[in-house]
């Protein structure tokens, strides 16, 4: 441990970053291939497939970062038996989800494009891109399950060149299939499908199969309680990709009620954009993550505290550029997925853009919040936290503001929730804190 917590975090943390970005760019790769190829029904279609992607992509979070947060608290406490426990139960876990969800996929796409609001010549669309993308559910699982432990044992390098890996593969061949192919929506959806593949062979490649890590497959009791309580560990991931489903599904109803499917395609750059930031977001948080529950095991308070620190500074100055860009490029940042030129389209994004992107100045900190809770085996508050921003107060505001200041108000709806989300999460940090205080002189009064 003779590594500062700042180095360590800068460590961590920016290889963290570093994937991520990766994993936004290939959100935008889709979205610029299909809206430059295909055009605004493309582009509608692809943004009304697009949660269920987050459906997939959050249940491989839940399993890998909830299994691997466990897996660091029982790692830093020399519990190589319970760690190996832990990441058996959840692969196995993880086989039965992957099989449930290729069999929705191929029994159920038409019946879920139109349930996401896809008619006319978009429901195909919708229904062949689910249905691709639900046969590569194994990959997304497993993906997500090795990356994260692979982080969690000290090897975030490896880490981030699979997720890498993985993100190189789908630009190009999102551009292969869309382009010289002309593969159309079948093709996006294959290439996002093959990305998360190409990762799992990586870190069976670089990793797993040569057992440089600590952690390994055993015979071992399948205990559903442990099951349950690292996917309590996982759910402030998980809401937050679900959230991202459930807010672009009825924002989407909502908007085509008011503007048809132009306005589903102006949000879908924002949508897709917010994707990105999200995931660089997700970045700082799960770079943090192994950092906050090693400290946490060792009951390293000072370090614990430092982390977090660190942690809402960078959340704060991301999001305070990310704001500063749409005010500065909203237009330019518009143009490049307007394929079509389509004036309506841009008139409704990029005004659209300078107000939605005021919640970024607060949700990396919300996100930061909430994982802290989960790394530290609190996920009560931590599912919370993640509820109110992901589920409850965003569902909410966006059909409130809409019905009081139609698109404008959809745009204010996510800033909103952010705000309120702050006040809840930072009401019960300080409870928390105060209570632990408690906690801690009653442990040293018994001591004496």
């Amino acid at each position: 441990m003779g590594e500062s917590v700042s180095r360590r975090y800068a460590r961590y943390t920016s290889l963290s970053v570093l994937s991520m970005i990766g994993l936004g760019l290939y959100y935008l790769a889709d979205t610029f291939f299909v809206a430059n190829k295909i055009g605004t029904t493309g582009l509608a279609a692809l943004n009304y497939s697009i949660p269920m992607y987050y459906v997939i992509n959050g249940t491989g979070l839940l399993l890998g970062v909830g299994g691997a947060t466990r897996f660091t608290i029982h790692k830093s406490r020399n519990e190589t038996a319970e760690g190996n426990q832990v990441f058996t139960n959840m692969v196995v876990l993880g086989a039965l989800i992957s099989v449930a969800g290729i069999a929705a996929g191929w029994l159920f796409s038409g019946q879920m494009a139109s349930f996401l609001g896809g008619t006319g010549e978009i429901h195909g669309m919708v229904s062949t891109y689910l249905r691709v993308l639900f046969t590569f559910t194994p990959c997304f699982i497993y993906n997500n399950i090795l990356v994260a432990f692979m982080r969690n044992d000290n090897a975030p390098l490896f880490s981030t060149v699979c997720m890498v890996t993985g993100t190189v593969t789908n630009i190009v061949l999102d551009y292969v299939f869309i382009y010289p192919l002309d593969m159309g929506i079948f093709g996006a959806a294959l290439a996002t499908g093959i990305s998360p593949l190409v990762g799992m062979v990586m870190a069976l490649m670089l990793y797993i199969l040569p057992k440089k890590g600590t952690f390994r497959l055993c015979r071992c009791r399948l205990v559903p309680s442990l099951m349950l309580w690292c996917c309590g560990l996982g759910t402030s991931v998980f809401v937050g990709e679900i959230s991202t489903s459930v807010v672009i599904t009825v924002s989407n109803l909502v908007i085509f009620g008011l503007t048809g499917d132009v306005g589903v395609a102006a949000y879908g750059v924002i949508a897709n954009i917010t994707c990105m930031v999200v995931a660089i977001f997700n970045g700082v948080v799960q770079g943090g993550q192994p950092l906050l529950s090693d400290y946490y095991a060792r009951g390293m308070r000072r370090e614990e505290h430092q982390t977090l620190r660190l942690c809402m500074f960078t959340s704060v100055a991301l999001g305070a550029f990310f704001w500063a860009a749409a005010l500065l490029f909203a237009p330019q940042i518009t143009a490049a997925f307007n394929g079509d030129n389509n004036a309506t389209m841009a008139a409704i994004a990029i005004p659209g853009m300078r107000i939605y992107f005021v919640g970024f100045l607060l949700s990396g900190v919300n996100m930061v919040f909430s994982q802290f809770f989960a790394a530290i085996e609190r996920p009560q508050p931590s599912m919370v936290v993640s509820l109110s921003r992901g589920l409850v107060v965003i569902v909410i505001m966006v059909l409130l503001l809409a019905h009081l200041w139609g698109m404008t108000g959809v745009w204010m709806s996510f800033p909103a929730t952010e705000v309120v989300t702050f006040l809840l999460a930072l009401a019960i940090y300080t409870w928390f804190k105060r209570r632990r205080g408690m906690q801690g002189r009653t442990a040293d009064e018994k001591n004496e």
